[in-house]
Parts: structure tokens; sequence; C-alpha cells
């Protein structure tokens, strides 16, 4: 047989002998149930061919730790079991040895991702009993996991390579396993990141965009094509591997993956025939001392150097530079705000911890494992443990030394954050800020993981199932802190409550007096696990469950007991203490006084009193500019709806909360997190803060002078149209090339949360209480109705709907707005009211363009259907009109035009315009269509 075929068939059923193997099938199987199951009720009335392919986009957690777990030990056992003095020896190349290794674990991995579609068809027959769909199953398995897996092996076994040890897996780990939390946290900024979409491993958002771009409809059956995105993301990432993957198989060989580590002498090697004669040399005294005075001093020498050796690791190395990279990108790239650019205010910086955290706690997870059984891994265990040292110097010292290396990340965090503050020219810091946030929601935080990560490694008493153990462990508590209903009824160790939700004004507002207890409570559970971790540490032979059960009783004596009561009473008491401190939690948060400071100007209304502005603010940043704004948009609802009705108008900030706006007559509050920290440094991108004061002074007009009847349809006047109101003052002010980015926007969320409802969609004229459409196809909608009639004619008709619900208190809803722009609509264009009354969706797209002798001749194909979510689509005939643009070489519009796209006839035909570049329908993007790349045509 050929021997790399023999390699191969080793590796492959040596790790499906593994009883690891079969806990990882088992996992991979439950990722499949779970996650089939969060599709399902995250694209509810999706079909279930989409919903695989949502599920597959993703390796899941559980799938990618275990494949880089079998792929770092693929080649390091052999090290690790001292068995590559023999396998180098024999009579392979060390080219196919490594082939082999390589094609042996991708097997495993295949077989291994084999659990997870199961896991998804197992979910959709049993629970919700529905056929399954298994030729999307195959081919998403093929298409999307099959690579997925590819990719992660190849880089993990290069990493190994690399580092000559399984440290390079478990860097591969530390990234994937960040990666999950990362995009389960931020998946919303993640997915308007065009680097992200680029760089994302697995291209999740490109997929989901395809899956979105199929017409289940029309066939519910469909296979997945991909984009020209996901292709291009695709063969960057399989060229990293294959490149990555190659340079490990050149680095690879028998004489130096082989050779152990020298160490670097201090002093020049001395040859054996230079060396001097010596005569009366007299021997000194050996005079061991282990007195207990001498304890911790010995202590602090083996921490010191466990330190060293530690900090000296490539593993660790790579770790540090790879959170000053993962930092980075967390503040500009993968936090980047969609709706403008904001500056590098302390807070988020220390925000950075949480994400940050777990990436720096899954290092020292792993790093606590490995250095406990470092002894057994490099076989010095049996001197290093007969030396009449207690137990406690060793042990001590490895968990001073891990802290050591805790607070040389968090250093590192700290100067990472400051660097990104200073390169962008921000120097109002908050240096309290940094040292209570990076070291109580920090380094505390991580000398907790460190205890726990210790229990669980001299319990399970096995390095590889003991990263297992921690990392599960440490993932569980994550995901349960990530999903906990109220941080105050939900405790998690190490995790202290408000840390998410801190805010400049109020701080931890309800949370603020029980983080201080809590932290006592968990330190004394940390107390617990070192002492647990002290007393059952396995010291000498490997021995079976039962002897070492034998071997605590034994070695429980007195000290043990008082140090385990005293760590009990210090967590009962702080207990009582926070229970005592949650009952106050309300009172206090009520009287927290806000520091805030006040801008005022005035403006001369139409009725010729003086209206007050006043900006109450506790960030200065955008002060100014909000002034500016309101008496802009006061200009622009006085011109529409007549004298603001008020005496005043006051814009405050307010604390985080679970409303980010909210408004009453002459006051609007708007959210700390909401424009307040916009950085001026891009004047161009403030149009947001621009948009959400003019929506909220249309208000006081349309909502609380006007006070729309409690009914369905309420939500169209309260918030449909102001939210139109709005985006017309940022495009006078911002141009429409912006107006088209906000529209894109909302088409692209109100596609992405269509399916969560599982309740039908009522039309737009009768909603209630429904931002996706009220906001998001709202947007649309009425953009859509201004783009044909004009956007001055349609906003006049809202002022003149506005005096007339005055006079006419009953007639405020919206049927009589449907019946007050039908009687203002000309006869030709009395269909678009259809747009708020139906649910109409369009296809628009430009065929072949022509040169005819008097101009062009532009061939479009046009569709229009009404969607009925039963699965089906309900043929429309069309007969709207359409915005179609010229644009020249520059993307500079030169002409302009309706036209009427019609089935039958499809060619429409334009003026001659010589410096035309390409042809656009719908340049503005507020038609309702799944799919706009046909929209746009060069010459």
């Amino acid at each position: 047989m050929n021997p790399l075929l023999t390699v191969a068939r080793f590796e492959y059923r040596y790790n499906l002998r593994q009883p690891a193997f079969f806990l990882f099938c088992g996992l991979t199987f439950a990722q499949g149930v779970w996650y089939s199951v969060q599709a399902e009720q995250a694209y509810a009335g999706a079909e279930q061919s989409a919903a695989v392919y949502f599920t597959l986009a993703s390796l899941g957690v559980a799938l990618a730790i275990a494949t880089v777990l079998l792929a770092g030990q693929s080649i390091s056992k052999d090290l690790e079991h001292k068995t590559a003095a023999y396998l180098y020896t024999l009579p392979i190349t060390s080219r196919t040895y490594f082939a082999g290794r390589f094609v042996g674990t991708l097997l495993t991995g295949l077989v291994l991702a084999g659990f997870y579609p199961l896991g998804i068809a197992s979910a959709i027959y049993f629970v919700y009993g529905e056929p399954v769909p298994w030729l999307a199953l195959v081919d998403g398995f093929l298409w999307l996991v099959v690579e997925h897996v590819f990719v992660v092996v190849s880089i993990t076994f290069s990493l190994t390579v690399f580092l000559r040890s399984i440290r390079g897996a478990y860097v591969a780990l530390f990234v994937v396993t960040l990666y999950f939390l990362l995009t389960g946290v931020q998946s919303e900024a993640l997915a308007h990141s065009d680097v992200w979409l680029l760089l994302d491993p697995f291209g999740v958002g490109m997929i989901r965009e395809s899956v979105y771009a199929i017409n289940w409809t029309e066939d519910p059956a469909a296979l997945l094509n991909f984009s020209d995105m996901l292709f291009i993301n695709r063969l960057l990432w399989l060229g990293i591997a294959l490149g990555l993957l190659a340079q490990a198989e050149t680095l690879f060989s028998f004489e130096t993956f082989g050779q152990e580590r020298t160490a670097k002498r201090n002093n020049v090697a001395v040859s054996k025939h230079e060396l001097p004669a010596v005569t009366n040399l007299a021997l000194a005294d050996a005079r061991p001392q282990f007195g207990s005075w001498l304890y911790g001093k010995t202590t602090l020498q083996l921490a010191q150097l466990e330190l060293s050796n530690l900090v000296r690791q490539p593993v660790f190395q790579i770790t540090a530079l790879l959170l000053i990279i993962l930092t980075i990108l967390c503040a500009t790239v993968f936090n980047r705000n969609p709706d403008f650019v904001e500056l590098p205010i302390t807070s988020q910086m220390t925000a950075l911890r949480l994400p940050m955290g777990a990436f720096i706690c899954l290092f020292l997870l792993v790093m606590t494992s490995e250095l406990i059984y470092h002894e057994r891994t490099v076989g010095f265990w049996p001197i290093y443990h007969a030396l009449p040292q207690p137990d406690f110097v060793f042990l001590v010292a490895k968990l001073l030394a891990l802290t050591g290396a805790a607070a040389v990340l968090t250093l590192v965090l700290f100067l990472t954050g400051v660097g990104i503050q200073l390169e962008n020219g921000f120097a109002d810091i908050d240096w309290q800020r940094y040292a209570t946030d990076l070291i109580q929601d920090g380094f505390l935080r991580y000398v907790q993981v460190i205890a726990l990560g210790a229990l669980i490694a001299v319990l399970i008493n096995n390095r590889l199932l003991s990263h297992i153990g921690s990392v599960l462990a440490f993932l569980l508590l994550t995901i349960a802190y990530q999903l906990s209903a109220t941080e105050l009824s939900n405790y998690w160790y190490s995790f202290l409550p408000g840390s998410t939700t801190y805010s400049d004004l109020v701080g931890y507002g309800a949370n603020s007096l029980i983080r201080g207890p809590l932290q006592l409570v968990w330190w004394a559970v940390a107390g617990v696990f070192v002492t647990l971790f002290l007393l059952i540490w396995n010291r000498g032979t490997l021995i079976t469950l039962p002897a070492r059960t034998q071997q605590w009783s034994q070695q429980f004596t007195w000290p043990y007991g008082l140090v385990l009561l005293l760590f009990g009473g210090l967590f009962a008491g702080g207990v009582i203490v926070v229970r005592q401190q949650a009952e106050f939690t309300n009172k206090v948060a009520t009287a927290n006084q806000i520091q805030y400071k006040t801008q005022s100007t005035t403006l001369a209304s139409s009725s010729g009193q003086l209206v007050r502005i006043d900006i109450v603010y506790h960030h200065p940043y955008q002060v100014r500019h909000m002034l500016n704004v309101a008496q802009s948009s006061l200009r622009m609802g006085e011109h529409l709806f007549g004298a603001y009705p008020y005496r005043s108008l006051t814009i405050t900030e307010a604390p985080l909360s679970s409303h980010a706006v909210w408004s009453r007559p002459g006051h609007i509050q708007i959210s700390e997190k909401q424009g307040w920290t916009a950085s001026n440094r891009q004047p161009d991108k403030l149009d947001f803060v621009d948009y959400l004061i003019a929506r909220e002074v249309m208000k006081q007009w349309l909502v609380h002078r006007m006070a729309p009847i409690r009914q369905a349809g309420d939500g169209f006047l309260r918030q449909s149209l102001p939210e139109y109101l709005s985006l017309q003052f940022v495009a006078k002010r911002y141009g429409s090339q912006r107006l088209t980015q906000r529209l894109s926007q909302r088409a692209t969320t109100y596609l992405s949360r269509r399916h969560q409802n599982r309740r039908p969609e009522p039309p737009l004229i009768q909603s209630s209480n429904n931002d996706l459409l009220e906001r998001n196809r709202a947007a649309l909608v009425l953009t859509s109705i201004g783009q044909v009639w004009s956007d001055s004619s349609f906003s006049q008709t809202i002022g003149q709907f506005y005096q007339q619900a005055i006079q006419k208190p009953t007639s405020a809803t919206a049927d009589a707005f449907a019946t007050h722009l039908t009687h203002r609509l000309p006869d030709s264009l009395q269909y678009l009211t259809t747009y708020l009354t139906d649910q109409f969706w369009f296809d628009f797209k430009i065929g072949r363009i022509a040169k005819v002798p008097n101009g062009l001749q532009v061939e479009i194909v046009s569709k229009k259907w009404r969607d009925r979510r039963t699965g089906q689509q309900q043929p429309v005939p069309i007969n709207d009109l359409i915005p179609l643009v010229v644009l020249d070489q520059h993307g500079q519009q030169i002409y302009r035009a309706l036209v009427r796209p019609e089935p039958d006839e499809r060619k429409v035909y334009l003026p001659a315009l010589p410096t035309a570049g390409a042809v656009q329908i719908d340049p503005l993007g507020c038609w309702q269509e799944v799919n706009k790349q046909d929209n746009r045509k060069i010459f």
C-alpha cells in the first residue's frame, strides 16, 4: 500500500478510537440540533432549504473547537508520547509523513462534521415534523462545511508545525472561539462592515446574502449560488490555507521537528582540550535547607522562573500580538457604527475588555493546564515531584506566574486602548476609568478564571481533556451570562453585573452598589477553588480515581477545613450584603445625580415669538452641531405645519435605557449612544444626528400636537411620516448619495428581519407598534412615492393633512391620510396609494442597450407581484413609473426621467447623450426588490 495512505489510515483509525472523538461527535450533533432550532426561530416563515443554508453558513463553535483540537494533536502527540524517535526513523520521507497525517486528520474532521447536518436533519424531522430537504443539506455540506473544515484544519496544522508544539493549535483555538463570541455579540455591526465580509474566514454574511438573493417562492428547492464577493472570499481563504500548508510542509522535517529545543547558554562553550588543569580543588559543603521560613522565598523564585519561561514562549508572544491586532480591529473595523463615526472615548475603549477578556481568559485557561502538567509533558516529573517541598510551593508558584501573565496582558490591553485614542487625536482620557474597568472587570476576573481552570485541570487529571473541560465550562458561563434575562437576578461566576451597560452619565446605575460585594463573593468562590486545587493535586504517579479519593481524604487536615470555613463565611456574608444592596438599587439609580451642562440659543418663530432651544448634555462634542440642526429642522417644520406649537425645545442627553429616543411636548431625550460622541473630523457623516433631531422635531407637530387616534395605522402617522420628512431633511443637507446609503441600510434591515415575524405582515397603512414596517419599509415606500410625484408636493400634502387634522381631531387617522393623498394625486398617479394599502414587490433588470439614430434604446425587464406569505407569488400587472438616470464616466447624473417599464414593451428610448457612461433604474434603491444587482449597466 502507498505509504501516504498507510499513515493517513493510521491517523484516521487512531482518532476514531479516542474517547474524546465520540464526545466531539455528540457535541457536534447537539450543535446541529441547537443551531437548527435557532435558525427556525430567527427565520420563521422561510423555506426549510433556506434555513438549512443559514445554519450551515457557520461551522459552529463546538465543531470548530473539536476540529482545532484534532488537528493540533496530529503531529504534536509524537513528541508528547516520546514516539518521534521511532516514527521518524521509519523508511518514509518527511513529506509523505506530513501529507499522510494531514489527510488522516482532514478525513477525521469531515467524519466529525457529518454529525452537524445529521443534527440539523433530526431537528427538522423530529422537532418540527417537516420533511428534510436532503438535497440542500448535502449541497450545503459539500460547498460550505467541507471548505470550512479544510481551512480550519490547514491553518491549525500549519501553526502546530510552525511552533513545533500543540500550543500552535491553542492559538487557533483562541482565535476561533473569539470569532464566535464576536459574531454572536456584535453580529449587527459586523454585518455592515465590508472589510469583515471579505475577511470573514467562513463568509457567513455573504452566504446569507446569497441565500436572500434566491427566489424561494418560485423554486423552494433551489440550490445556493455563490455571489461574486463570496467567491472571492472563498478563494482568499482557501489560498491562505494552502499557502500556510505549503510553508508548513517545507518547514517540517524529521531532523528539525524531532530535535529538542536547546536553551541559550550565557557563557561560551569551551572545548575539553582547552580546560586548564585543576589542582587541590576543594568541594563546597552542600547543606540543603527546607525550613518553613524559606517557603515564601522559594515560591517567589519559582514563580519568577515560571513567568519568565511563559513570557518567552512563542505562544505568549503570538497571543499578545493577536490581542493588539484584535483590539485595534474591534475598535475600528468590527465596532464601526453604521450611523456615524464615533470618537474613541475612554468608556468605549475599556468596553473592549469584554470581547478581549474572552480571548485572554481562554489563553489563561489553556496555559493553566499546560503549566500544571508541564513536568509530566516533558518527562521531568519524577525528579520534580521528588523534591522535598510542599505541594503549595510548586502550585502557588504556578498560580502566581499565571497571575503575572494576566497582568501583562491587561497592561497590553491598556496601552493599546490609549494608543488608539492618541492616534485619533483624542486627548480627553479618563485614567480612573481605565484603572477601574481593566482591574475590576478585567484583571481580577482573569485571576478568578485561572482558579477555575486549575481546579478543573486537577479534577480531570488529563491534559487534553482538561483543556476541553475548561473551554466548555467557560463557554457555558459566557453564553449563560449573555442570555440572562436580567443581570440583577442572574449571577454567573467571575462576571460582574452591569459590565455591558456602563453609562458615562450614571456609571453602572442600579448595579453600582452590588459590584463590590459581588466581587468579594467571587473571590470567596475562587478561594475555595484554589484550596481544593491544593488539596486534590495528584503529585507523582498517576493513580485511579478511587485511590485519588482516598488520598484526598487522608490529606484533608484541619488547616484545609479552617480555610474552607473562612471562605464559606466570606461567601455567605457577601451574598447577604448583595441581597441587601439589591433591595435599594432602584432608589439609588433614581437618586443618582448626573453632572449636566447646558447651551442655549433662540429662534424667531413664524408666529413672532422667540423659541428657546436648550441642549442639556454630558458629552460636549456635538452640542454646537445639534443647536444648528434644531434650528434648521424647526424652520422646516414651520414651513410645512405652521408655527411651532410650544414655547421652548429642550434636547437632553439621556443615560442608556430601553428607549434610544423619547420625546414629549417641547422636550426630546436622546440616549448617549445616539450621536453625542460622534466625531467632528468627518462632518459629512454627521447626517445621523441631523436625521434623529429632525425626526423628533417633526413629531412635535405630527405626534404631540396632532395626537393621532389610537387605532390600527396610528404607527404610520406617528413614525412613518416623521421618518420620511427627516430623511428628506438629510437629503437636502447631505445630498442624494447619503440618502441612498440610508435607504440601503433600511432595505437590508427589512429584508433580513421580515422572516422573524411569525404573524402575517399588515399593510403599512394599518401598522401599529412595528418598527420594522413603520421605519424601515415606510422609508422606502414613501420615498418611492415622492420620487414619482415629487418630494415637495408629497411633503406639502403631509402639511395640509396636519392642518386638517388639527381643525378636525377625529380625522387624525391613517385612513384619512390615504383619502387625503388620493384627492391630491393626479389621476395618472392614483396607483401610488396602493403602495400604502398593499404589499408589492418588484424586479427590474436592464437588458440590452443600443444606440439608435436619435438617441439610446434601453431594454428593461420588469416584474411586479404581491407576496401573500403563502409561499407563492401573485403576479400583478405593472403600470408604475420608475426613475431612470444616465450617468457619465465619473458617476455624475446627466439625465433623469420617469419611465414606465412594461412586460410587453421593454424598450425605452432616451435622447442622444455623448458623455453617457451608465444607465441605472431606481437610483435611490427605494423600490421593494429582493435583488438589485441588475439595476445598473455600463455602456
